[in-house]
């Protein structure tokens, strides 16, 4: 068998393309993955399938979109069907050692897989008896940096460099729909501070392939999960939160495989899910018929894609269903939930405010109140901070409400600020694009468009396993329309009131959920009142949010204690996060839900009849649905809640 190259996969947390020096930011430190894009590929139009790690992560590790394997909501733990394999499983099979992935993937792993793994020590000390794929990750860079004080991230995130080599935040350099305050300048530099100490692992990691004599027969590749951690970067579906670094360093003897000599920069638009197809390619191995991610290097190379399509969908105890489409100079945006804010997601506000004091009535408020109906920015649990500065009132990203679609020319307005939806100049645009991403969604069976915990019931008649709804899904066109109806004003709500009784409870689930964009007359809400009863504990939960959302709490109640009294933990959870984003004043109606948000809280059981063997899932590292269960379940929503509900 011929010589084959060793793969090193290199990457890092919540960067965006644009924070790299070599992709254009003066500001940042980053001389390593400079070099790096100096003797390699850098691709400047490389998209993750969406904003969110884990998600992304599936993505990447499968080949498939998120939304189609069904791990598309953020640690939901979604059991894969038995065709889909990560790609070490086919990198071992042609006789490659591999290193185990310490990142979350949102799924199961093949305990028999995972003992084959080794550390990635172990790996270059045998290269000379078998080629190797081993992956690195480096955190600084995470979004998480924003919650710490200065001190903190010195320890945690930047204890590799000088204090000559900190970033100056007077320099720092903020987005112009972001209010320029100290805090958020003072954050900005922590995140490069991070960045820069990931860059120096970087070039850790390329020293230690040079020591042990490898780097000359391994192909370098760098890239990040998503977007940054900054407002309208992580949890968006702009390009700060999906267009990220790639870059690839070929070796001499690989350089036939590279598309260029290096330094050569590829425009081509490609996605982080084509990375696994693509080292299949350059080994010569079949890529399964199931990927979706296309090959853009070897012999099984794709011509380059028209468009890339992201999600973004759950993230904690943020209900969220965003589509996008991007082609090379325009990116169209579908928002199926206008109604939810669109700041869903500060680490405690982060750049605008630091949390008050624990065991203070401030801080008391401060975690327990929530507020949707005025324009505050807020954290993961819907608690609104701080009121955002009347200059920046204006744009999107800091609404309570969210438009129904967006259309931005990503050339001229790179920042994304100018929505373009009702310029009739870019009318037919926006209807081919729209066109495009509905046919996406239907060909690769979006199972966004099945509620979470509908999903769950449903997956119940495949084992469990989520891909096999949206395969067996019959009616998803008709599905995917209902949710397009409040697109249509009028008509749509006319629409969407008919299909109230439909026999499918996905339709019925978005007949409600559509509903929430209009003012609704009472004949409406009393046709909505039977349905908090209705037999899917989906629509049950849309209707009482509706009901809710027009303070008609007493007809809400059936709905919530039925989803509280659950054993599946996402029905729970769902009553719970609904709740944390209601007013005080709906809230203080609430108290005889107490005693079954305490049962829901103190219930250990996950999927009811169908819950697996915690005990049995390998490795510990991706068995994170017991502490999502313990914190964002139970700290993060449902503490919350009833701490809200005693203070209203």
């Amino acid at each position: 068998m011929a010589e084959r190259p060793n793969f090193v996969w290199i990457n890092t947390h919540d960067v965006s393309a644009r924070n790299l020096g070599c992709y254009g930011d003066d500001y940042a430190t980053t001389p390593h993955l400079d070099k790096l894009a100096e003797e390699g590929i850098r691709y400047a139009n490389a998209f993750a399938c969406g904003p969110i790690c884990s998600p992304a992560r599936t993505s990447i590790f499968t080949g498939m979109h998120q939304t189609t394997v069904g791990t598309h909501h953020h640690r939901s733990f979604a059991r894969r069907p038995d065709f889909v394999q990560m790609l070490p499983h086919y990198l071992l099979a042609a006789g490659y050692n591999c290193s185990a992935i310490n990142t979350d993937l949102n799924t199961d792993i093949d305990p028999d897989e995972w003992a084959a793994y080794q550390s990635n020590d172990a790996l270059l000390a045998r290269a000379d008896e078998k080629p190797f794929f081993a992956v690195y990750s480096f955190g600084e860079s995470h979004a998480s940096v924003f919650k710490l004080t200065p001190e903190q991230a010195r320890e945690q995130r930047s204890s590799l460099l000088t204090d000559e080599e900190l970033h100056d935040p007077v320099n720092a350099p903020l987005p112009v729909f972001m209010p320029d305050t100290p805090l958020a300048r003072e954050r900005t530099a922590l995140f490069y501070d991070g960045l820069m100490q990931v860059d120096r692992h970087v070039g850790e990691v390329l020293e230690k392939l040079v020591s042990t004599g490898v780097l000359d027969n391994t192909i370098v590749f760098f890239w990040s999960d998503h977007g940054t951690g900054f407002p309208r970067g992580k949890t968006h579906v702009y390009d700060d939160g999906l267009q990220v670094p790639l870059i690839i360093r070929f070796p001499d003897k690989y350089q036939h495989l590279a598309p260029g000599p290096p330094g050569t920069v590829v425009d081509d638009l490609v996605m982080t899910m084509d990375m696994g197809a693509s080292v299949l390619s350059m080994m010569d191995v079949q890529i399964p018929n199931h990927f979706q991610g296309q090959a853009f290097l070897g012999k099984q190379k794709e011509p380059h894609r028209d468009y890339v399509c992201g999600a973004r969908d759950r993230l904690d105890n943020c209900n969220e269903m965003i589509r996008t489409i991007r082609n090379e100079q325009y990116r169209y945006i579908r928002n199926f939930l206008p109604h939810r804010p669109y700041a869903s997601f500060w680490p405690d506000g982060g750049f605008f405010a630091t949390p008050p004091e624990k065991g203070t009535p401030e801080h008391d408020f401060w975690d327990t109140s929530c507020l949707p109906g005025e324009q505050k920015v807020h954290d993961p649990d819907g608690v609104f901070l701080l009121p955002i500065p009347e200059a920046y009132s204006a744009y999107l990203i800091w609404q309570a409400k969210k438009p129904f679609e967006e259309l931005y020319d990503v050339e001229n307005d790179p920042e994304e600020i100018a929505n373009l939806t009702d310029d009739p100049e870019y009318s037919d645009l926006k209807d081919q694009m729209r066109t495009q991403l509905f046919a996406w969604m239907i060909e690769t069976r979006d199972l966004g468009l099945i509620d979470e915990t509908e999903m769950i019931v449903r997956a119940a008649e495949y084992d469990g396993v989520n891909c096999e709804v949206g395969t067996h899904c019959e009616h998803y066109a008709h599905i995917l329309a209902t949710a397009d109806f409040p697109r249509l004003g009028e008509v749509g709500k006319a629409k969407l009131i008919d299909r109230l009784d439909d026999p499918d409870s996905a339709v019925r689930y978005w007949a409600i959920t559509g509903l929430m964009s209009y003012e609704l007359e009472d004949t409406v809400l009393q046709r909505i009142g039977p349905l908090v009863r209705d037999e899917s504990i989906s629509v049950s939960l849309a209707a009482s949010d509706l009901l809710c959302q027009n303070n008609r709490t007493a007809g809400a109640m059936p709905a919530l204690e039925r989803a509280l009294q659950s054993d599946l933990l996402w029905a729970r959870f769902r009553a719970g996060a609904n709740l944390s984003f209601y007013s005080r004043e709906i809230l203080a109606q609430m108290k005889a839900l107490i005693p079954g948000l305490q049962a829901a809280l103190d219930n250990p059981v996950c999927y009811g009849p169908f819950e697996p063997d915690w005990d049995a899932l390998i490795p510990p590292v991706q068995n994170r649905h017991r502490t999502q269960k313990n914190t964002i379940v139970s700290e993060w929503v449902l503490q919350r809640v009833i701490k809200r509900i005693e203070l209203a």
